[in-house]
């Protein structure tokens, strides 16, 4: 058993690429740790230096007390999960989960004994004498989690270990993933670009954007306090709606477009930073269920929206709708060579604003529909850096 530990690791290419830049990360010992980030934010790339499969460029990765920058990836004592499964469709079950055992020359006896505590736990053990070609996609995962585990590793990594899978099968594998790692009670990396399996399942979650650390904390510090426009939009489904908005001069109101939002005492003590921006533009951030359907009630404020597209799924309706406001669209994934701040994404069009109400509501496409908020949830961010606006 061991932590990770990352200190000012730093991952840049033969052609100059950085993948990742000065990143500070400490996972404890038992503690599952998500990394998550969309295509080509580096996540891979952290993962496999922690396994020794990428050399670092700069900073020091720890394993409990030991520096690994210069240890081979064998001898780190730490196993892996793949996106794909990677076993031996020649081999059974048992002997795919044994075979690292049997090249480390392990008695026979214990071998055998690993390899049925290791199927019990996963619960696999009726599929030992079993081929590979004989199992669905699940249980081929969870022969390849057994190979790991059978080696009693310090720690795990998994990369995108549910991507190959169906959506159904995936939420299964998301509650088997988290009732093995709490067994074996290990430090585990999870990486993954689904922000839904990063919220499911991290203790925390480090959320990464180019290569540069945004924000890592507990999944509900993450959707409640983002710190940034970036995590803001990353985080949740469906993400967050964003709006270019003005502040009145005497902390009054919020414009959003044509339409004005009484701004509470009660938000401007929640964000007191706020002050700075009288009669200034800021970005607002609204969760698609702080908007309600309009029926006069406790709310003061009201958005009017056109509905572009309605979703009933079931439990919730989730309304599509436009604005005469400015929405900040979601982030490129693209940076120019050094830059470390988060950036501003650009401002887009007045659709795609979402809400999530409850069923029954009579809205339908090209309806002008009235949504009740409440100023006390919304988040602020500054216009330039896109940074949360605080104290």
């Amino acid at each position: 058993m061991a932590s990770i530990t990352l200190e000012g690791v730093t991952k840049v290419y033969p052609n100059g690429f950085e993948a990742v830049h000065g990143l500070d990360l400490h996972i404890s010992d038992g503690e599952f740790m998500v990394v998550v980030g969309p295509s080509g934010c580096g996540k891979t790339s952290v993962l496999r230096m922690i396994a020794g499969l990428e050399d670092i460029t700069a900073g020091t990765i720890r394993v409990g007390d030991q520096v690994v920058n210069d240890v081979a990836p064998r001898d780190r004592d730490i196993a892996m999960v793949f996106q794909s499964y990677a076993l031996y469709p020649q081999m059974t079950v048992a002997q795919n989960i044994g075979f690292a055992l049997r090249m480390k020359k392990m008695p026979k006896h214990e071998i055998e004994q690993r390899v049925k505590e290791a199927a019990a736990v996963l619960g696999i053990s009726d599929w030992l004498d079993r081929k590979p070609t004989q199992l669905s996609g699940g249980q081929r995962q969870r022969v390849a989690m057994g190979r790991a585990i059978v080696r009693e590793p310090s720690a795990f990594l998994m990369d995108e270990p549910l991507s190959n899978l169906d959506a159904k099968l995936r939420v299964q594998m998301r509650a088997e993933v988290a009732r093995v790692q709490k067994r074996i009670g290990v430090a585990t990396l999870y990486v993954t670009h689904d922000q839904i399996e990063a919220m499911t399942l991290g203790h925390r979650v480090a959320v990464l954007r180019d290569g540069v650390l945004q924000q890592c904390d507990t999944p509900q510090a993450l959707y409640d306090h983002p710190t940034n426009v970036f995590v803001a939009g990353f985080i949740g489904s469906p993400a967050m709606n964003l709006f270019e908005a003005g502040i009145s001069a005497e902390f009054g109101s919020l414009s959003l477009g044509s339409q004005r939002i009484a701004l509470s005492s009660d938000a401007i003590r929640r964000h007191p930073g706020l002050r700075r921006y009288g009669g200034k533009e800021v970005v607002v951030g609204i969760r698609p269920e702080d908007l309600h359907a309009s029926s006069g009630g406790s709310f003061t404020s009201v958005i009017t929206g056109e509905v572009e597209l309605v979703e009933a799924l079931g439990a919730e309706l989730l309304v599509h709708f436009s604005t005469d406001a400015r929405v900040v669209q979601s982030a490129s994934s693209e940076r120019t060579s050094g830059e470390e701040e988060p950036r501003m994404p650009a401002s887009g069009s007045t659709a795609d604003c979402v809400a999530r109400i409850e069923p029954g509501h009579p809205v339908r496409t090209g309806d002008q529909f009235k949504f009740s908020v409440s100023p006390d949830r919304f988040e602020f961010f500054d216009p330039t850096s896109g940074v949360a606006i605080l104290d």
